[in-house]
C-alpha cells in the first residue's frame, strides 16, 4: 500500500477515514515506527517539539478519533503480526496494528488440522477492517447484546506512556 502525499498551504498531509470517508483531516505529517523503540523516540521527540500525536491503525473509527488536525500521525499498520498463540489456554498475543481478517486468517494458518481451531468472538462492528489496537482504545463493543465489551477479554496490554516509557498493564 503506498500513501500520496496532499499537502495543503500549511504543509499538512490530507488523510481520511478508510470506511466512511467522513472524517477528512489535515496532519502536520505521517511517522511509520516499525518497533517499540520507534514508537517511544516518536513520543518523546514529539513532547520535546511540544507536537500532538494521533495513532490510527486501519484508519477507521465511528467518531473519527484516528485524526487530530495537526498532529503526527502515527501509523501503526505495520504492527501487524500474531506474536504467540497458547492453544491450551486460548491466549494470542498479537500487536496493536493487526486488523481483525489478519488475526482470522493467521489464527486459521498457525492451527492446521485443528479440530477445534480456536478463533474470535464476532466483536467487531459491521466494517471489520479495524485494528486491535483501535477495537482496545475505543472498547468495541460489537453487535452481541449479550457480549461484554471487547476489553473483558483482554489480559495484558504493552503501552507506551506519554513520557516516552514502556509499560505492561494486565489485571493482575
Amino acid at each position: 500500500m503506498f500513501e500520496i502525499a496532499i499537502r495543503n498551504k500549511a504543509n499538512t498531509i490530507h488523510v481520511n477515514d478508510t470506511h466512511s470517508k467522513l472524517n477528512p483531516s489535515w496532519v502536520r505529517e505521517i511517522a511509520r515506527p516499525t518497533s517499540a523503540e520507534d514508537v517511544q523516540r516518536l513520543v518523546l521527540c514529539a513532547r520535546n517539539a511540544g507536537l500532538s500525536i494521533s495513532i490510527a491503525g486501519a484508519r477507521h473509527a465511528m467518531g473519527g478519533q484516528q485524526f487530530g488536525a495537526g498532529t503526527i500521525l502515527c501509523d501503526t499498520a505495520s504492527f501487524d503480526a500474531v506474536l504467540s498463540l497458547d492453544v491450551e489456554h486460548g491466549l494470542v498475543e498479537v500487536e496493536a496494528g493487526i486488523t481483525w481478517p489478519k488475526l482470522v486468517a493467521d489464527l486459521h494458518r498457525l492451527q492446521p488440522g485443528s479440530a477445534a481451531p480456536w478463533t474470535i468472538a464476532q466483536k467487531q462492528t459491521g466494517a471489520d477492517r479495524l485494528s486491535i489496537g483501535g477495537a482496545v482504545a475505543a472498547n468495541i463493543h460489537g453487535r452481541g447484546l449479550v457480549m461484554r465489551p471487547f476489553i473483558g477479554d483482554i489480559e495484558e496490554l504493552s503501552v507506551v506512556t506519554a513520557d516516552g516509557a514502556r509499560a505492561r498493564c494486565s489485571r493482575g
